[in-house]
């Protein structure tokens, strides 16, 4: 059955996940540090990655599982660690 042939009780609404608003919020982070957002555009783009921060941190804070942003993720003892991670000697 294609989408076309659904009734709109049977066709699935589509959803955002906490995974969806924690990768915009990265990719918020990552065109800023790259100079993709013009110095007018900041505010607006700064008031809203604030805003799903709130609600990632609100959600975290309910228990639900979140990746936060920035967060260090828990280290995989199996997993080599990156250049980044050593430590310089």
């Amino acid at each position: 059955m294609t989408e076309e042939n659904q009734t709109p009780e049977t066709q699935e609404a589509p959803g955002i996940s906490l995974n969806d608003i924690s990768a915009a919020v990265q990719i918020i982070d990552v065109a800023t540090a790259r100079g993709a957002i013009r110095g007018e555009e900041l505010l607006p783009v700064g008031t809203v990655r604030q805003r799903f921060m709130a609600f990632l941190e609100h959600a975290k804070a309910q228990g639900q599982d979140v990746n936060l942003p920035g967060e260090q993720q828990p280290a995989n003892a199996d997993a080599v660690p990156s250049s980044e991670e050593v430590p310089a000697s």
